[in-house]
């Protein structure tokens, strides 16, 4: 299958999600500067939702880029993963109202944890269907722990938690050119062209 509309259809989600973060953003209740700091978690719970989306949004597009066709087990983990990410914002508003108790900040965390996890399995699917060997590198390995940390031990420990993760999301700004840079990258085939495909060693 044709990877077209999945891509069409997650770039629409992302950008709901997005809109509907910014627009749980509350006004501070006066002009001052103590009402203004009366709001600061509830903005750098955004900040950091925002870039966690919009780095996944990149890697997303990139990890695609490899992609030629996809089969009903990617359309179906690119689902799970939507499902879970779109979750961010309801976590993100109550972690805003509520920045230091353990239950918003553990799912809010947990969010993040399942959002990683299913990322990797989408990606190990996308490999599977090309035909190459699951492989993940020492970043991928540590954002799995971190995320799984945090979510442990995030209601806790938050100060820690938000700093572990607001890390290892901006590790992950730049995509790792090995990671979505194949042999056959470059390829017709690869960029979804209707060409013989190669043959399989």
């Amino acid at each position: 299958m044709e990877k077209n509309r999945l891509e069409a259809f997650s770039d629409s989600v992302l950008a709901i999600i997005i809109t509907i973060m910014v627009l749980e953003l509350s006004l501070p209740v006066g002009d001052g500067i103590k009402d203004f700091a009366a709001i600061m978690p509830t903005l750098l719970t955004y900040l950091l939702s925002f870039f966690f989306v919009a780095i996944y949004w990149v890697n997303h597009h990139m990890m695609f880029t490899i992609t030629g066709t996809v089969n009903v087990k990617i359309l179906w983990a690119n689902m799970v993963w939507l499902f879970v990410i779109s979750l961010i914002p309801f976590t993100t508003a109550w972690v805003g109202k509520y920045p230091t108790s353990w239950a918003p900040l553990s799912v809010y965390f947990a969010d993040m944890a399942l959002a990683s996890i299913s990322f990797h399995i989408m990606y190990a699917l996308i490999l599977r269907e090309k035909g190459e060997k699951i492989r993940f590198g020492v970043r991928n390995i540590v954002s799995l722990v971190v995320y799984t940390l945090a979510a442990a031990v995030g209601g806790f420990c938050p100060i820690a938690a938000f700093i572990l993760v607001a890390i290892v999301s901006l590790w992950w700004i730049v995509p790792s050119k090995k990671k979505f840079s194949t042999p056959d990258a470059a390829s017709p085939s690869a960029k979804g062209e209707k060409e013989q495909p190669a043959e399989n060693d």
